[in-house]
C-alpha cells in the first residue's frame, strides 16, 4: 500500500510540476504588469526596435508640424532620441499600453479589434529636443496588427486570471504531494529521480509552449507593414527566449535531482523507515 501511494503521490507531483512552470513563468512574466515590463525593457536596446520608432517618430513629426525641412531636423533627433536613456523608460510605458490592451477587460466603445500604440509623448519628447516650437497633440496611434487577425481587445483578460489560478493550484499540489510521497516512500531515492524526470518535463513542455506561443503571436501581427512586422517579431522573440532560457535552467535542476535520486538509492537502498 505504501508503494502504491507513494507512487500514486509521485505522478501527482509530476503532472503538477510540468503544468507549474510554463504557468508560473506566465503569470509573473506576461500577466503581471511588473513581470511584463521586466520582460520587454530589455528589447528597448535591440536596433529594430529604435530604427522602427524613430521612422515614426519622424514621419509623425512631418506630417503634424507645418513646418519646411522639418524632416531634416527631426530625424537625426529621433535617432538620438531612440538611443539614449529616456528612450527606455517611453518604450516600456509604449508597451505597457499593449499590455493593457490584451489583459485588461475589453472597452464598451471604440474598436476592439486592432491593437494601436499611442507613441504621442514619444513625438513631444523629440520635438522639445528641437528648436521647432511646436507640440503634439495627439494621439499619434501605431497598428500592430490587423482588423480581422483574430486579436482583440481583452482578449487575455479571462485566460490570465485562469492560468493564474492554475499557477497557483499546480505549485501548491506540486509541492504537497511531492513532499507527501517522499514521506511515504519506501525507496526516496526513486521518487526523488522522479521528480527531477518531472522537472525535465516541464522544461520541455515549457518550450513547446514557447514555439506554439511566437507561432501564434506572429500570425496575429502578420497583417502589420514589414517594419512593424519585424519589431513585434522582435518582442514576441525576446520574451520566448526569456522563457527558453528560465526552461534550460529548470531541466538543468531537473537532470541534477534524477542524479541525486539515483546516488541515493544506490547509497541508502531502502529508506531507514523500512530497515
Amino acid at each position: 500500500m505504501r508503494t502504491f501511494l507513494s507512487g500514486l503521490l509521485t505522478l501527482v507531483a509530476m503532472v503538477a510540476i510540468v503544468l507549474a512552470f510554463p504557468s508560473l513563468w506566465v503569470k509573473e512574466r506576461l500577466v503581471d504588469p511588473e513581470g511584463f515590463v521586466t520582460t520587454v525593457t530589455p528589447m528597448a536596446q535591440d536596433a529594430k526596435v529604435q530604427d522602427y520608432l524613430a521612422s515614426q517618430i519622424s514621419s509623425s513629426v512631418t506630417e503634424q508640424v507645418d513646418i519646411p525641412a522639418a524632416s531634416a531636423v527631426v530625424e537625426p533627433a529621433a535617432r538620438a532620441y531612440t538611443h539614449s536613456d529616456a528612450f527606455e523608460a517611453d518604450f516600456v510605458d509604449v508597451l505597457s499600453q499593449q499590455h493593457a490592451w490584451l489583459f485588461d477587460p475589453p472597452p464598451e466603445t471604440g474598436d476592439t479589434t486592432v491593437m494601436q500604440l499611442d507613441i504621442t509623448d514619444m513625438v513631444n519628447r523629440v520635438i522639445a529636443q528641437t528648436n521647432i516650437g511646436a507640440r503634439v497633440t495627439g494621439p499619434i496611434l501605431v497598428p500592430l496588427n490587423r482588423d480581422g487577425s483574430g486579436l482583440e481587445a481583452g482578449r487575455y483578460h479571462d485566460v490570465g486570471r485562469q492560468i493564474t489560478e492554475m499557477a497557483y493550484w499546480s505549485l501548491v499540489v506540486a509541492v504537497a504531494a511531492s513532499v507527501l510521497a517522499l514521506l511515504i516512500a519506501r525507496r526516496r531515492g526513486t521518487v526523488l529521480a522522479w521528480l527531477g524526470v518531472g522537472l525535465i518535463a516541464s522544461a520541455a513542455f515549457a518550450w513547446a509552449v514557447g514555439i506554439f506561443f511566437a507561432e501564434r503571436a506572429k500570425q496575429e501581427v502578420d497583417g502589420t507593414e514589414d517594419a512593424g512586422r519585424e519589431v513585434a517579431g522582435v518582442i514576441i522573440d525576446g520574451t520566448v527566449a526569456d522563457l527558453h532560457h528560465l526552461a534550460l535552467i529548470v531541466g538543468a535542476v531537473g537532470a541534477g535531482v534524477v542524479v541525486v535520486g539515483f546516488v541515493a538509492r544506490l547509497a541508502f537502498g531502502r529508506s531507514p523507515a523500512r530497515r
